[in-house]
């Protein structure tokens, strides 16, 4: 899939109304049969339902330290924190998204610097390059906290740039009484680590790699059949034969190398072909591809 980079259009750190829904703590009780016909029959417990106001619709069941954070607010802080930090971010193209996910459960804001883009080869042909990508994650079914990471994208195929370090990761959970923070300065570290992620790409592309290496080194990572890192709905075998039709792909374009195995292994964890849904999946996958980068077997092929 190949984007066209000078055609995207500039909406300058946009919120989608999506994010913007009030939420309300509906408290839960349970029937006291001992007491059944008394004041005392219907006892309130320390839990409490998030229900949305316009949709009614089921959020989460969380006790009391819970604290609800909305997903607009956190938006408009990365927002403020990104205006301080470019002075003249109206000269800037930049392109937001924001993914809304199971009736507003959970919720991916993707922030992007097209002006900010990398070529990875001397021609500079229009996909060939990466773009630095602030992303947030947050949810209110508790299954997610507060998170702000620094990540770049790959145009010719759209995968995500995993990175073993999660670049400038801040994460706070809901129950914590401080509100998540994120500086000037770790957004424009985020900027020269993305420089220096050029540079690596560039490297992996001249890494020549043994097919019976990568074969080795995915089998005991990404298809390591350990349900703590692994997906319940794949086992080894589905993976590997997942991975080996993404390898084809890859290595027609880059040859054996560590290149290679590195987009196979981001498509892998970008675009899941999963029963379940694909945005838990896919984030999944992608802390499996950066545990596989700190692993000895990576180490072995490329350093």
């Amino acid at each position: 899939m190949q984007t066209n980079i000078e055609a995207m259009p500039n909406n300058l750190l946009t919120i989608d109304k999506s994010a913007y829904f009030e939420v309300e703590k509906k408290q839960l009780y349970y029937n006291d049969e001992v007491n059944a016909g008394t004041e005392d029959f219907n006892k309130s417990v320390n839990r409490y339902a998030l229900v949305r106001k316009d949709t009614g619709k089921l959020l989460g069941i969380h006790s009391d330290d819970y604290i609800v954070r909305p997903y607009s607010v956190l938006a408009e802080k990365v927002n403020e924190v990104i205006m301080e930090a470019v002075p003249d971010i109206d000269k800037w193209n930049i392109t937001t998204a924001d993914h809304v996910y199971a009736d507003g459960r959970k919720y991916r804001r993707d922030i992007n610097f097209w002006n900010k883009k990398i070529y990875l080869d001397s021609f500079k042909k229009a996909n060939e390059c990466i773009i630095p990508q602030v992303r947030i994650y947050s949810s209110l079914d508790g299954q997610w906290g507060q998170q702000i990471m620094f990540s770049s994208i790959y145009m010719w195929c759209l995968n995500g740039m995993v990175r073993p370090d999660w670049t400038f990761t801040v994460y706070n959970k809901h129950s914590s009484k401080q509100d998540i923070t994120y500086s000037v300065s770790e957004f424009r570290s985020g900027l020269e680590d993305h420089r220096e992620m050029g540079d690596e790409m560039f490297k992996m592309m001249q890494k020549k790699v043994k097919v019976e290496d990568v074969t080795e080194c995915y089998r005991k990572t990404l298809a390591n059949n350990n349900k703590r890192n692994l997906d319940i709905d794949n086992n080894s075998i589905i993976v590997m034969r997942d991975l080996d039709s993404l390898w084809g792909k890859y290595a027609a374009k880059y040859g054996n190398t560590v290149f290679t195995v590195y987009q196979t292994a981001t498509d892998w964890a970008t675009h899941p072909i999963t029963r379940g849904a694909v945005y838990n999946v896919s984030r999944k996958r992608e802390k499996q591809v950066a545990a596989m980068m700190q692993s000895k077997h990576w180490e072995n092929m490329y350093v």
